[in-house]
Formats: structure tokens, sequence, C-alpha cells
């Protein structure tokens, strides 16, 4: 009986004990406080009150050097706590970012913020399982819809970190049909100037397939992609890309294009670079027209909520076998900048590169140019999103054609627009608008275009 009363005791004898235990701690803290001189808690009073501008401000360096040293006075305190966690995590001290958010969500697991910024903790931390946990708990808390849109690009980047140590198949296919009001990208002149062994030839008539071509038509996208891991940060992935072009008015400008890529990935913090090699095979009418081979690399860094830097290195030697002349060597560069996924996000690129001619007597082949991409994407409802985008490159040929009496200078803008919308998680409908404009020093290389197109994507 004595043990049996013993055994039923014992929780209430440990409760009380720990009781005793926690106001010893309690008392001794409040007694270490009282110790501290009155003018040192107004200094650091108003140290606090640095601190909080510094990460309003978003000096993350200077609010974690001064919340490192208050610490020891101020951890357990919510207020002191966020800010300490929002330094650290931004000066990627994960470790102390993460004890800083565990206390704030065991103190008040009902604040979808600190609960969100103990996911974002975890997640740079690589640890995936409880990224995703903690993510998926701010879900259910019904945030905002900005907050939902965070948590999800989140989200997909883990599914994609997971599925990086997992062998997966993927496979996209889109049909399409449309109008585009210049399918050989040419000039709408009847005539034209040109310079035939040193002789000038005024008003040479052009023919149909030289001019301006009008053509529906319909198109058809194949790719294939396979994923394997090598370790649990980097992989290697094969991508197999098929597509048809087939106009209505004329087979003169019937496209196949056929591209093969194999590249290797790998995560670094918050950096994941990726190398890749790149053949490029292209038939104009059926016949033989372009062959590419390219390497390249691409670099991504995640910023504070899902933003991102990119950047893009082209390397690559492009060959005409029917004519060797046109034979370059090739050089483009992109740098960019995407927001954080929003309702209303957008993305600017800038590109610049050039080509060198295979044979210099070839160079008026050759050319250096500049420019940018912009694009703003709009999401509306739970499965619907619309852009549009603006595009311009400057571009400069190295030397004189020997048909023409000046260096060719092009300035070519692209304005588009068009709207998705999902279906299910494999079917989605598009619709596509674009106008482009290429103004030249060189009258046959000025041409204005058209596209409208509509299109149907299955994918797993």
């Amino acid at each position: 009986m004595k043990k049996l009363a013993l055994l039923l005791l014992s929780p209430l004898i440990i409760l009380v004990t720990l009781k005793g235990h926690t106001a010893e701690l309690t008392t001794d803290a409040a007694a270490s406080n009282s110790q501290v001189p009155a003018t040192e808690q107004k200094k650091n009073k108003a140290r606090l009150e640095a601190l909080a501008v510094l990460v309003k401000r978003k000096q993350y360096p200077q609010a974690f050097s001064l919340a490192d040293r208050l610490a020891q006075l101020y951890e357990g305190d919510a207020t002191f706590d966020f800010q300490y966690g929002m330094a650290a995590v931004e000066t990627r001290h994960f470790d102390e970012a993460l004890f800083a958010f565990e206390r704030l969500v065991i103190g008040a697991p009902e604040q979808a913020r600190y609960r969100a910024e103990l996911a974002r903790t975890h997640f740079y931390l690589q640890n995936l399982v409880r990224a995703k946990i903690e993510f998926e708990k701010v879900l259910a808390q019904k945030p905002p819809a900005a907050v939902v849109l965070n948590v999800t690009k989140f989200l997909e980047q883990i599914e994609d970190l997971q599925h990086s140590v997992q062998p997966r198949f993927m496979f996209a296919m889109d049909m399409a049909g449309g109008f585009d009001s210049n399918i050989n990208s040419a000039t709408d002149e009847l005539a034209l100037d040109l310079i035939i062994d040193d002789v000038l030839f005024q008003n040479v008539p052009l023919d149909d397939d030289s001019r301006e071509t009008a053509s529906s038509y319909w198109s058809t996208l194949l790719n294939f992609g396979y994923l394997s891991p090598l370790t649990k940060t980097s992989s290697y992935d094969l991508r197999v890309i098929y597509s048809n072009r087939t106009n209505s008015e004329t087979e003169l400008y019937n496209l196949d294009t056929a591209m093969a890529e194999v590249g290797f990935s790998f995560f670094t913090g918050r950096i994941r670079w990726r190398t890749a090699g790149r053949y490029q095979y292209v038939q104009l009418n059926s016949e033989e027209f372009l062959n590419t081979t390219s390497a390249i690399v691409q670099s991504q860094y995640l910023l504070r909520r899902g933003a991102m830097y990119g950047f893009t290195m082209n390397i690559g030697q492009s060959s005409y076998p029917d004519n060797p002349d046109g034979d370059l060597t090739q050089q483009t560069y992109n740098l960019s900048y995407t927001s954080a996924p929003k309702k209303r996000s957008w993305m600017f690129a800038l590109i610049f590169g050039g080509d060198t001619a295979s044979e210099s007597i070839n160079e008026y082949n050759a050319k250096s140019y500049q420019g940018f991409t912009y694009q703003s994407t709009y999401l509306w409802g739970q499965r619907g999103s619309r852009y549009w985008l603006f595009n311009l490159i400057a571009s400069e040929y190295d030397a004189i054609n020997p048909t023409q009496d000046e260096i060719r200078k092009d300035l070519a803008t692209v304005l588009g627009v068009g709207w998705r919308y999902a279906f299910s998680s494999s079917f989605s409908v598009r619709n596509d608008y674009s106008l482009s404009y290429t103004d030249s020093t060189i009258v046959a290389n000025t041409y204005k275009r058209a596209k409208l197109e509509f299109g149907l994507t299955y994918s797993f």
C-alpha cells in the first residue's frame, strides 16, 4: 500500500519540485536584473530601441551585433527574440535564429509570423522535413494571401529539393495554333538597292519568298526529362525537346528543332548551381539548316521571402552546313532579378553578348548586342494568371556586308501579353499575343511582326 501511494503521488511530487525550481530560477533572474544599476538599465533600454530601428531599416549586420550583446539579458522577451531572430537569419546565423524563433512559437503558437520565420530558418538549415511541417501549419492558420503565396513558393522549393534525391521522369506536350503576320521576318519593301562586285544596282525587285509572308500555323512541342540524385545536394539531369511548326501558306519556313541537354546541379546554402552541355539541330523545310553546340553555367541566389538573383552564361558554336560563311562562336550573358512571389510579381533581366566569325573575312556576320527584358505577372484566382512583357535588344555588326554600304545596326523591340488557366495540375490552356518591330540601318532588315497563338499543355 505504501508503494502504491508513493507511485500515485510521484507525479505530484515531481510537479511541485519543478514549480519550486522554476520559481527559484525566476527569483534568480529577477535578482540578477535588480543588480543592474539604474544607469545601465537605461542604456539597455536605449539599446533595445536602437535594435528595433536597425531591424526596421534592414541593417541586419549591425542589428545582430547589438542583439548578440543583449541576448543574455533579454532572451525570452518576445519583442527582443523576434528582432534577434530576424537579424540572425538575415546574417546567416541560423542556429541563433532557430533558438529565438522556437522560443517565440512555444510562447505564442497562434502567431503565424513566428512559425513562418521558424520554418524559413529550418529551410536554410536544410531541415526540409521540419520546414515543410511548419510551413503547412502556417497555411492551416489561414494567413493573408501574400503569406500564402510566399509559403507556397517555399513548399515548391522543398519539393524540388526532396525530389533531387529521388529519380524522377518528366514529360510535357504543348499543341498550339495561331496566326503570324511575318513568318520569315522579312521586309515589306517591293525592291531594294544592292551592291554586287562593287557595283550598285538600284531598285532590285524582291520575289514573294523574300518579302513579308503571313500565314496561319500549328505547332507541337514534346519535352522529356529525367533527373537522378548523386548526393543530398547534387544531381544530374537529361532533357530532350522536339518542336515542329508547320505553316499553311508555304513550306519554305516550316521548322523542325531537336535539342538534347545533359546537366549537373548542386546546392550550397542559398545558391543553386547548374552546368550543362547542349546540342541543337534545326531543319528548315525538311533540310538541315543549323547545328549548335554550347556549354551553359547557371546560378540562382535565393533572397529573403523567395526573391531571387540569377546568372546564366552560354558559350556555343553555330554552324550552317549549306553556308559555312555564317559559322559563329557565340557568347551570351544574362543577369536577372525575380521578385518575391506575390499576387503581382515581376522579373527584370539584362542581356548582353557577342559573336565571333569563324573566318575573319566573314566578320560582317558577327555582332555584339545588349538589352533587357521585363515581365510582370498577375495571379487571378487559384488557377489563372496573366502577364505582359517588354524586350529590347540593340545590336551592331562587326563589319560592312559586301552587298551594303554601311555597318548594320538593329534595334529590336517586342511587346507581349497573355494569360494562362490550369484546369488541373496536368492540363492548362494559354493564349499569347506579341508585337515586334526591328528598326535597322539596312532597309532589308527592317520589319514588323504580329503573332497570335492559342495552346493546350499537358504535363506530369
